[in-house]
């Protein structure tokens, strides 16, 4: 145990003060240094919307790719074509009872009246693997497509960057850059997510170690 007995002879009721007393020191140790995983997290999709801003300034993508999971994302990526006049975007992860006229429809960046011809869907994506594996067979049946901006929540970003990582053949010249849309943290049920984002990231990581890219993926979400 951390705290060591001071005495000789210890009663049981100090002793068992004292493994109480080293118990609560290792859970706050452990939360502390599951926050500071969950602060990297956050630090890291920061760091990627500022590169890609910059790289993107005077040049647009040549594709957005917005993985569908929590509100805000599809707007957020929407906008983004509308600032860059209107790259093509490629949604993946689209439930199939749902069509490019109905997620506009429920999208407040949209002009009804305004063409939906460079948006594309893909519903065979469950979860964030199938996410990256849909949107890599996308860019290899499609050439000319280098530069591509994946837009999710900043909590997701180092996971999808990692699986991208993990599955882009070395000969491929696929740059992929990232565009966290922020969340609220002020907000439980955010923070909640937050701190179970680290424990998929250690799981998708393991999952992809022993994956042979033919098995099924599974519930990784």
């Amino acid at each position: 145990m951390i705290l060591k007995s001071k005495y000789v002879f210890e009663s049981k009721g100090t002793r068992m003060y004292r493994h109480f007393l080293s118990a609560v020191i290792i859970l706050v140790s452990l939360f502390l240094c599951y926050t500071f995983v969950c602060a990297i997290l956050l630090l890291d999709a920061r760091n990627e919307g500022k590169n890609s801003k910059a790289t993107f300034v005077q040049t647009p993508p040549d594709l957005i790719v917005v993985f569908t999971g929590a509100q805000g994302r599809i707007e957020y990526a929407v906008k983004s074509a509308q600032e860059f006049r209107q790259p093509n975007v490629f949604i993946t992860g689209v439930h199939e009872k749902n069509s490019v006229k109905t997620i506009m429809n429920n999208t407040a960046a949209t002009d009804p009246t305004e063409s939906t011809d460079h948006i594309e869907l893909d519903y065979t994506a469950r979860n964030t693997v199938e996410n990256v594996v849909s949107t890599l067979k996308y860019l290899r049946n499609n050439r000319g497509l280098n530069k591509i901006l994946v837009v999710s929540s900043d909590y997701h970003i180092m996971r999808i960057k990692m699986i991208f990582e993990t599955l882009i053949k070395e000969d491929e010249k696929f740059e992929i850059f990232f565009s966290p849309v922020p969340s609220n943290y002020l907000s439980f049920r955010s923070i909640k997510i937050l701190y179970t984002e680290v424990f998929k990231l250690v799981r998708t990581k393991l999952f992809l170690i022993y994956w042979d890219e033919k098995s099924p993926i599974g519930n990784f979400y």
